[in-house]
């Protein structure tokens, strides 16, 4: 699980001049936000991690000319993910022989079946807020070299149209969508696929590499495709299937109902055609009955409230809970609508007047209307509660305490731990500890910032702008310094972390609760 973008290249097909060229482009993005790179710093022998602003850095041991950056997050929001570099030299990337040369980047995902050529980075962002930022760096190269850099990873049609739109604000020359999330781009140039049954793969090629939902995908299916073509394809892919209940057989079939294709046909390819999964018709029903295609589009609308903007880049909480909610609740992905009795009446055609089928749909659309009509109100409350406290300016999380400031109210819950902590810590204080000797010793010598440096080092996962190291370093009040020492020699949990990294990331949020 995590949220990931990669990029792919043919290092072979791009010219070192041009690769320089795109480089330098990098880095007018890159200065134009403020993307962070985690560095290590030594401070009295010892080691810390320091977050601070990207910038190009030479590639040690080949001077001046080979040059490099990492991004790892962004100074605005303070948070990190996984490491994104990029290189100024194309002999980073190792070159192809030539006989494994392709003409269009897209051929290594079809022929070969892995992720592109050579791989420039992938890895994770988390969703963190430089997600959109470092997409429109990989979008920039991928637009440069259109058929020999590929961009992928957990991205939307939309977060790559507000990427694109905030680059060309910037860049002098304008970029495009990458084309695995624009679909009708990405059909043409399956153009190169060449062979035998050109159109099956091209078909399975256009659903295998677009990103994300689209509807754009669904239209094109059902307008440019031969139905005997779609029919070989939905055969195939649900003969995987024991079962049409299985959560995968389930998808298959709203990818199909999404295209707008006949029910009748649909049904002939999962029960009656010979090359078909034949599965049991009874199966088939409950199946057709979890994609919610006969329930209203009004009532399906009470699941509205767990959609996302598609524009806001997802998280791993969202991937969990979406691996939960295609549980009980695959229809939310059903974008189609077919009347009850128009579905009653086809399946009726094709397997029979059984009036045990009317009786299992007629029960199932019931539960459903019901359920989804519960959970919506359940929903819509939460939804509103959300809004209430956002409109109030309360802080109900760690992680938005960084963020305080005198305008924020902080939750009675979160305000009860810091003064908890605050105790503890004044109690550690009053005690004649080993450490606070340690500590005391340090003092009279002056060296009361080494002990820090000290225990920081011990915290190795400690993440801090340079901005906050500087204030603790920097700080005369020898009393504050040993709060700080004591913030960080206490036992090492999660949550309590983000609030100690909110202390040192926000003064003023110190100072009002600690001194």
């Amino acid at each position: 699980m995590g949220i990931y973008i990669g990029l792919d290249i043919i290092p072979n097909q791009i010219k070192q001049e041009d690769w320089q060229m795109v480089f330098e482009e990098t880095l007018q993005l890159i200065q134009a936000y403020s993307f962070a790179t985690l560095n290590v710093d030594s401070v009295n022998g010892f080691k810390r991690i320091v977050l601070e602003r990207t910038e190009r850095q030479n590639v040690e041991g080949y001077g001046s000319e080979a040059e490099y950056w990492k991004i790892n997050g962004d100074l605005e929001s303070k948070e990190t993910g996984e490491s994104f570099t990029l290189f100024s030299s194309l002999e980073r990337y190792s070159g192809f022989k030539e006989e494994r040369l392709k003409e269009d980047i897209l051929l290594y995902y079809i022929e070969d079946g892995v992720n592109g050529a050579r791989e420039v980075f992938y890895s994770k962002t988390q969703g963190k807020d430089y997600h959109t930022y470092l997409l429109a760096i990989a979008a920039l190269i991928e637009s440069r070299f259109p058929k020999f850099a590929c961009v992928y990873g957990e991205i939307s049609k939309d977060q790559a149209q507000k990427a694109v739109s905030w680059a060309n604000s910037i860049l002098k020359k304008p970029i495009d969508l990458p084309v695995r999330v624009n679909p009708s781009k990405l059909l043409e140039r399956l153009g190169v696929i060449g062979g035998i049954e050109i159109e099956e793969k091209q078909l399975e090629a256009l659903y295998d590499l677009s990103i994300g939902a689209s509807d754009e995908v669904d239209d094109l299916v059902g307008k440019h495709f031969n139905m005997n073509v779609v029919r070989y394809y939905f055969s195939k892919k649900l003969q995987a299937f024991k079962s049409p209940v299985q959560l995968g057989a389930e998808l298959i079939i709203i990818r199909f109902l999404n295209a707008g294709l006949p029910l009748e046909t649909l049904t002939d390819i999962c029960c009656i055609d010979s090359n078909g999964p034949k599965f049991e018709p009874n199966d088939f029903i409950k199946a057709i009955c979890s994609t919610w295609v006969f329930v209203e589009p009004e009532i399906r609308g009470y699941m509205g409230h767990v959609k996302k903007s598609t524009d806001i880049p997802e998280t791993v909480d969202a991937q969990f809970g979406n691996m939960f909610l295609d549980m009980g609740f695959m229809g939310r992905r059903t974008r189609r609508y077919v009347p009850k009795e128009e579905v009653i009446s086809v399946l009726k055609g094709k397997l029979g007047d059984n009036n045990q089928f009317v009786q299992t749909i007629e029960a199932k659309y019931q539960d459903i209307v019901n359920m989804l009509k519960e959970k919506g109100r359940k929903l819509k409350e939460i939804e509103d509660d959300s809004q209430v406290k956002l409109e109030r300016d309360f802080i109900y999380t760690f992680d938005d305490l960084m963020y305080w400031n005198n305008q924020y109210e902080i939750s009675e819950s979160i305000l009860n731990i810091i003064t908890t902590v605050k105790e503890a810590v004044e109690v550690s204080l009053s005690k004649r500890s080993d450490l606070m000797q340690i500590i005391g010793e340090a003092e009279e010598q002056g060296q009361l910032i080494k002990v820090l440096s000290n225990i920081i080092q011990e915290h190795r996962n400690l993440v801090l702008t340079r901005g906050a190291w500087d204030w603790i370093e920097n700080e005369t009040n020898d009393v504050i310094k040993r709060m700080v020492v004591m913030l960080l020699a206490f036992e090492d949990n999660g949550e309590l972390r983000k609030l100690f990294r909110a202390y040192f990331e926000n003064k003023g949020l110190f100072y009002k609760y600690m001194k």
